[in-house]
């Protein structure tokens, strides 16, 4: 019978209750997901009322159970850890660069996210944003220093 109601949840209310299984509070859920907290928490009380669940905890374990029987089988584990963009991974591949070379390419993730690099990745990481700022900061300066040759 659960797995009937867990079918008219709408797409927001199940990414709600995913989060709220794994332990995420309302405020965390919204920052995921570009929500204030208390449109999150109207999403799950919408949830529970159609699930019949006394908490959010039981509509979640609900829901999840009921998810769990309906998954198909999911891509291999290499496919599922691959983090580099596809359109960046063809030029990669083409002019045949190392790993190093194609994390060259794509910028990190922006917050809100658990960082899971190690220390030579993180390093890179941080000397990659660097330059980009840097290079941000010497465009600047030519566009000001242009600016004032002009009206010299």
């Amino acid at each position: 019978m659960s797995d009937i109601r867990a079918d008219r949840l709408t797409d927001r209310q199940k990414d709600c209750l995913n989060l709220v299984a794994q332990g995420y509070t309302s405020k965390e859920i919204g920052r995921q997901l570009g929500l204030s907290p208390s449109t999150v928490d109207n999403h799950i009380l919408a949830a529970m009322q159609v699930l019949e669940a006394p908490s959010r905890a039981a509509a979640a374990r609900v829901f999840v159970s009921a998810d769990d029987r309906q998954k198909i089988p999911s891509q291999s584990a290499e496919l599922a850890d691959h983090t580099i963009l596809p359109s960046t991974v063809g030029i990669a591949e083409a002019n045949g660069w190392s790993r190093w070379g194609r994390l060259a390419l794509a910028l990190p993730p922006l917050g809100g996210q658990e960082n899971d690099l190690d220390w030579t990745e993180r390093t890179f990481r941080i000397f990659q944003v660097a330059a980009v700022a840097l290079g941000v900061l010497l465009s600047f300066t030519l566009l000001v220093a242009g600016t004032f040759a002009i009206l010299k």
